[in-house]
């Protein structure tokens, strides 16, 4: 088992841009007319999967983290659409279109210098911070009653968690993806902080905390198998377990399991598959080596996997998916765009992409996305199909299927 006190350092949360930008939500503890969705006192339910949004530690955790959502949503929407006219301006300034694609290098003193554009990646990077770092340190300070929670979880259901928290680590696992505090691996309540982490984003992006309606979709574009056996399913790189309820609920009759790399993040999911009642399996193994015997899937998915992790591994992910994956079989990645998917470049979606990567710590998306993902799989043995609709809005669409 994890050592439960083997924490990485924690900073202090200090949102010093409070006072300029605190108006830019009506009210702290309201969002349409309902109850915010970062209540302590009261979790908010789903409205299509069966799901509920677990609460913060505390109220003052609950404000200051609803505070760090309207701050993001405000910069993601009404701050955006001032610095892409600026960085409009700078393009044509140089007579450069901005929708054609073009070698930023060149440009990118000129935009880091500008006054507004400075303030758009500076806001964005120090809400970042601050929220993740007042998240790291809010379940920090509170750790036993958490470590309580995972191991209570864990005497009720041993059968349903395997812990291997000896293995060894790829560079990438250790890396802190999105500026997480050390990662999904270095701080054993990750788990926690990436779940809320995760609740924040998506309610700043689109109004409000979509991710149940969103992981129903996923698992409902999940395709069956021809013969329409499903009775094992796998889901790679599950993180907290979203993708995996969902398809719990959608094919209650399979045995469900979700892999992920990260102990932290492989207790959090089991620990909140009792709270739901969702019985999964969640088990602390590397996709590129699983262990698994061969052709023993029927369907395989992941959610956002491989821009996440290096080309090399990519590869070995897919090599192993197909050795695990019975003939017949399916296997079903939610990820990026990529070679004929891919949506146009441009000089403004290349800035888009650099600052994701430079600021957000995503270091191997471009990596991916000049990859033809679904190639890749091809060469791996797969029959692929990329005619169907994406599973959501923003990303690609392979069927990969084993030849029986």
């Amino acid at each position: 088992m994890l050592d439960r006190r083997s924490f990485v350092g924690s900073a202090a949360l200090s949102s010093l841009l409070a006072w300029a930008f605190g108006s830019s939500r009506v009210s702290a503890n309201t969002q349409d007319g309902k109850a915010s969705p970062w209540s302590a006192a009261q979790p908010a339910a789903s409205t299509s999967s069966n799901i509920t949004i677990e609460p913060m530690p505390n109220a003052d955790v609950a404000g200051r983290m609803d505070f760090h959502a309207g701050f993001l949503g405000w910069s993601l929407n009404d701050f955006e659409k001032k610095s892409s006219a600026r960085l409009d301006e700078i393009f044509q300034e140089r007579g450069i279109d901005p929708n054609t694609d073009v070698d930023l290098a060149p440009l990118l003193e000129n935009i880091r210098t500008d006054p507004l554009m400075a303030m758009r990646m500076r806001t964005w990077l120090s809400n970042q911070e601050l929220m993740l770092s007042g998240l790291h340190a809010a379940f920090a300070s509170e750790s036993e009653r958490f470590f309580d929670e995972l191991e209570a979880a864990e005497a009720k259901h041993p059968e349903r968690i395997e812990l291997n928290p000896g293995m060894a680590m790829p560079a990438y696992a250790k890396h802190e993806i999105h500026l997480q505090k050390g990662g999904y691996v270095g701080n054993p309540l990750a788990g926690y902080v990436n779940y809320h982490y995760g609740n924040i984003l998506y309610e700043a992006m689109f109004g409000r905390n979509i991710q149940a309606e969103r992981i129903a979709q996923m698992a409902a574009a999940v395709p069956v198998p021809d013969d329409g056996k499903v009775t094992r399913i796998l889901d790679m790189g599950c993180a907290t377990g979203r993708l995996a309820f969902g398809l719990k609920n959608r094919f209650p009759g399979a045995k469900v399991t979700g892999i992920d790399i990260g102990g932290p993040m492989v207790r959090y999911a089991h620990k909140r598959a009792l709270d739901l009642d969702i019985e999964c399996t969640f088990a602390q193994r590397n996709a590129e080596a699983t262990r698994y015997p061969d052709n023993h899937f029927d369907i395989i998915a992941s959610n956002i996997l491989h821009h996440e992790v290096d080309a090399s591994a990519t590869d070995n992910i897919i090599a192993e998916t197909f050795r695990i994956l019975r003939p017949g079989g399916v296997f079903y990645p939610i990820d990026h765009a990529t070679g004929k998917q891919k949506p146009k470049t441009t000089a403004r979606t290349k800035l888009w992409a650099f600052n994701d990567r430079a600021i957000n710590n995503e270091v191997w998306r471009d990596e991916f996305e000049a990859r033809d993902f679904a190639q890749l799989i091809r060469n791996a043995g797969f029959n692929v199909d990329e005619t169907g609709r994406p599973a959501v809005w923003g990303t690609g669409s392979i069927k990969a299927v084993k030849p029986a």
